[in-house]
């Protein structure tokens, strides 16, 4: 069960992460197209290599930022600046393949920590929240991480541990963490994605992902648990 929320700002500032990958791609090119997203901020090391496909109105509402590993473990006053009014976050990067202690537990917690502390008072003030979707993975759960695991058990322990931290900074008031376990992403543009992957169980169009991560994170819909798994964000789709 879920609460599709009524009174939604149509003003909607979002934070994005591992932009250049899968997941985080997908988030970026709905966002851009979304009448109710105004402003995208993407976190990236890196700078994104399809902006050039965007129109001028797409580039419009899309700034992004550039971070060194100091940034993503700091979080300066020239990057919070450019982060100040966002109402939520959509944390995709990482991989349960090749996990990194820094990138996949560090990174998303102090980035977390952050929010929590300058970009979440002022929506407080307003009877707002802020919400932080931690993008992790169905063979992912906040207890395998000191769980004995057969399979992929470096990836699953680390992502694992991301998740774990993340949630914990849930206030249970003006500060929402979700942790989306996410099933297989099937691209729209492969070939091989569309006639194997979607007829493969718990896969999920990756439009269709980004869609429900996008209304998590802005206050569209609001999950049953903290831990949103594939059946549930499944019913978020557009």
């Amino acid at each position: 069960m879920f609460i599709r929320t009524c009174s939604f700002s149509l003003l909607m500032k979002l934070i994005v992460t591992g932009a250049t990958g899968r997941i985080g791609s997908s988030v970026v090119r709905y966002c851009v197209d979304s009448p109710t997203i105004t402003s995208v901020v993407v976190l990236s090391r890196r700078a994104l290599p399809y902006e050039n496909e965007f129109s001028p109105a797409q580039l419009s509402k899309l700034k992004t930022l550039i971070l060194t590993r100091e940034d993503f473990l700091n979080y300066p006053p020239r990057i919070l600046s450019e982060l100040e009014g966002a109402d939520g976050c959509v944390w995709a990067m990482g991989s349960v393949f090749t996990p990194t202690q820094e990138v996949d537990v560090d990174y998303p917690v102090n980035a977390a920590k952050a929010f929590k502390e300058r970009l979440m008072p002022p929506l407080k003030a307003q009877g707002k929240k802020f919400r932080y979707v931690f993008v992790s993975g169905q063979l992912v759960s906040e207890s395998w991480a000191t769980d004995n695991l057969w399979f992929m058990a470096e990836g699953r322990k680390t992502k694992a541990g991301g998740l774990h931290y993340t949630l914990k900074l849930d206030d249970g008031d003006a500060f929402n963490s979700y942790g989306v376990m996410t099933s297989a992403c099937v691209m729209p543009n492969s070939l091989l994605d569309n006639r194997i992957g979607l007829s493969l169980p718990r896969t999920i169009r990756s439009v269709d992902l980004a869609s429900a991560l996008t209304k998590i994170a802005t206050g569209k819909v609001t999950p049953s648990s903290r831990t949103v798994v594939h059946s549930e964000f499944r019913k978020f789709v557009d």
